[in-house]
C-alpha cells in the first residue's frame, strides 16, 4: 500500500510540475505578445507622430524663422524648436524638434570658393539627392541636440541648392545668414570677399539681438557670396519616444513660392 500510494504521490507531483511548467509558458508567451503588441502599438504611433511634427515645424518656420538668432559662439546654427511630453493610452510619449539651418551651415561649394573646410570630402557633395545617409563612416552624420556640431550640423546639403545634374546651382550661389552662421565662417568669407568688419553684426548677436543684412561679394574669380538676414531652407532633427520605442528622423524643408514645403525625409538608423 505504501508502494502504491508513494507512486500514486509522485505521479501527482509531476503532473504539477508539467501543469506549473505548462502555465510558466503559457504566461511568458501572453507576455511576449503583450510587448510585441505594445512595441507594435508604439511604433505606430511613432509614425504618427512624425507626421504630427509637420504642424510645429511648419508654425515655427512660419512665425519664429523670419527672425531667427544664433549665439556666434555655437559651432552648429542650432535652435531648439520643441520638446513636449504626454501621456497617451497611459504609454509616455514625448517629442523632440531641434532645428539647423543650411544657410548657417558651410556652404558645400566652399571649396570652389577657396575655402578650406573639407566639404569636397562629403558623401553628399556632387550627387542627385544629396542627403546625410549617403554618408557611410563610423560617425554618424546626423547632429543630435546633444551633439549639434556633427557634420550634418556644420557642412549643408541643401546650400547652394543641388540641380538635378549633382552639381549645384552656379546661378545661386552659396547663401549665408548673418544671423545664424558661425563667428568662424562669417569671420573668414568677410576676409575672403574683401566686405569689411562683421563685429558690430557680431555684438548684436552676443546681445540676442537680429540683424537685418544683405550683401553680395564676389571674388577675381567671379565666384560670387551672399549674406542675408532671413533662411529659406531649414533642416529638422524630430526625436520622438512612445512607451517602448525611440525613432528619429531628419527633415529639411525650403520655402518655394512663398510656402514651406517638405523637400526631404531621411529615417535615421543606429543612430
Amino acid at each position: 500500500m505504501r508502494t502504491s500510494r508513494g507512486v500514486a504521490m509522485l505521479i501527482t507531483l509531476m503532473t504539477m510540475a508539467v501543469l506549473i511548467a505548462g502555465v510558466a509558458i503559457i504566461a511568458r508567451v501572453r507576455t511576449t505578445n503583450h510587448l510585441l503588441s505594445m512595441r507594435a502599438t508604439d511604433s505606430v504611433r511613432v509614425q504618427d507622430l512624425f507626421r504630427v511634427a509637420d504642424d510645429p515645424i511648419l508654425a515655427w518656420l512660419s512665425e519664429r524663422s523670419g527672425q531667427a538668432v544664433v549665439d556666434p559662439a555655437m559651432d552648429a546654427p542650432m535652435i531648439p524648436v520643441l520638446d513636449d511630453r504626454v501621456v497617451l493610452s497611459e504609454q509616455p510619449v514625448r517629442m523632440r524638434i531641434t532645428a539647423w539651418d543650411q544657410f548657417g551651415m558651410i556652404p558645400l561649394n566652399a571649396h570652389d570658393l577657396g575655402l578650406d573646410f573639407g566639404t569636397e570630402d562629403v558623401a553628399w557633395n556632387g550627387t542627385k539627392y544629396p542627403g546625410l545617409d549617403l554618408d557611410k563612416g563610423p560617425q554618424s552624420a546626423f547632429p543630435t541636440h546633444e551633439s549639434p556640431a556633427s557634420l550634418g550640423g556644420q557642412i549643408a546639403t541643401h546650400n547652394p541648392w543641388p540641380s538635378r545634374s549633382g552639381t549645384t546651382r552656379s546661378r545661386s550661389g552659396a547663401i549665408i545668414n548673418i544671423n545664424t552662421a558661425s563667428l568662424e565662417l562669417i569671420e573668414t568669407l568677410f576676409q575672403k570677399f574683401n566686405l569689411g568688419d562683421p563685429s558690430s553684426i557680431i555684438e548684436n548677436r552676443s546681445r540676442g539681438e537680429f540683424s537685418l543684412f544683405t550683401l553680395s561679394g564676389q571674388d577675381a574669380r567671379q565666384k560670387s557670396i551672399r549674406f542675408v538676414s532671413i533662411s529659406r531652407v531649414w533642416s529638422f532633427r524630430v526625436d520622438v519616444w512612445a512607451g517602448t520605442i525611440r525613432r528619429s528622423c531628419w527633415c529639411t524643408y525650403a520655402n518655394q513660392g512663398g510656402h514651406w514645403r517638405l523637400v526631404q525625409r531621411i529615417i535615421i538608423k543606429n543612430d
